[in-house]
């Protein structure tokens, strides 16, 4: 999964309690401009605040002697003495990253905070306007369906595996028979289709009469305002990334709410007749579930963030 740059205005807005795992690749940036991440600590399985400064790749091993030296000496200046500094490459920095966090000096300091856990439930930070933009936002869409490509098909083996449904039960079978092919449908073959979409986009694109003929009459009116190639295909592309991730994601959402419904429904009355085994691998289903959608609504969301955009002639 791409970075994602959230605005606060300290890290006490930072709330632990509603974090998890997937949102370890956060950044805060504070009105100072200090920008700080998320890291699990193994050793008390907790999920703790840490501080995030670049270097730069050329100074990396200065850095790094400086670092030894300080803690040789004592002389952290950090504001926990537990606190560790470790380099940030800045050839491993996007360039969405160097914008957010351009002006930053060197070094990668930790603040361990709370108790919280990793499981807790994950909950979409609000993204600030002037942190996003219509090329970030559909590159971290591109990301996530890669995730959600496996994930999808881990979905469909653990309710299967859970034995949730009796083998005897023909109607909730044969439901679950056509969830199963609408996960597929829906969701993993449509993201193939997608992602071959932004590839020949990208790489390969057809010509724009082509793009044009499947343009609804409002983009056909903006298209032929634009008075040069390059900004017809600039609004093509964002176009049909637009409608491609939403439609693709409300589909999925749908399906993953039925499904989700159903599960619940049925464990309520075949819960007792798994075995412990089962019922781990039916919770882990539910749980990949959930956080699929909580990261559909964040999807969505940008959507209407993009159309915003590509509906406005300026824009281009």
């Amino acid at each position: 999964m791409k970075t994602r740059f959230i605005r606060i205005n300290d890290i006490s807005q930072i709330d632990l309690s509603k974090v998890s795992v997937y949102d370890l690749r956060n950044r805060y940036i504070d009105v100072k401009g200090n920008m700080f991440g998320l890291k699990y600590n193994r050793v008390e399985k907790k999920i703790e605040i840490i501080k995030i400064i670049r270097t730069l790749a050329r100074g990396a091993g200065y850095y790094s002697q400086q670092v030894l030296k300080r803690k040789e000496h004592n002389t952290q200046t950090a504001p926990h003495d537990d606190t560790k500094e470790i380099e940030v490459d800045d050839d491993e920095i996007s360039s969405a990253e160097q914008d957010a966090v351009a002006g930053m000096t060197a070094g990668y300091e930790e603040a361990p905070a709370g108790d919280e856990s990793e499981e807790k439930a994950a909950a979409p930070a609000v993204e600030n306007d002037d942190e996003w933009s219509p090329d970030y936002f559909i590159s971290k869409a591109i990301a996530i369906m890669e995730s959600h490509k496996s994930r999808l098909n881990g979905i469909i083996m653990n309710v299967k595996n859970s034995n949730i449904v009796p083998a005897n039960d023909k109607m909730g079978s044969t439901y679950l028979i056509d969830v199963f092919r609408n996960i597929d449908l829906d969701g993993v073959q449509r993201i193939d289709a997608m992602l071959n979409s932004h590839k020949e986009l990208v790489s390969y694109p057809r010509s724009i009469v082509y793009y044009v003929a499947k343009l609804d009459t409002r983009s056909k009116n903006i298209v032929d305002a634009l008075d040069t190639d390059s900004r017809k295909m600039r609004f093509i592309y964002l176009s049909e990334m637009y409608f491609s991730i939403r439609n693709l994601y409300r589909s999925l959402k749908t399906t993953l709410n039925e499904l989700k419904d159903f599960l619940s429904e049925y464990e309520e009355k075949h819960a007792g007749k798994i075995s412990y085994n089962e019922e781990k691998i039916l919770q882990d289903g539910k749980t990949s579930i959930s956080n699929t959608i909580s990261e559909i609504n964040m999807m969505l969301s940008g959507c209407k963030k993009l159309e915003s955009f590509i509906y406005n002639e300026g824009n281009f």
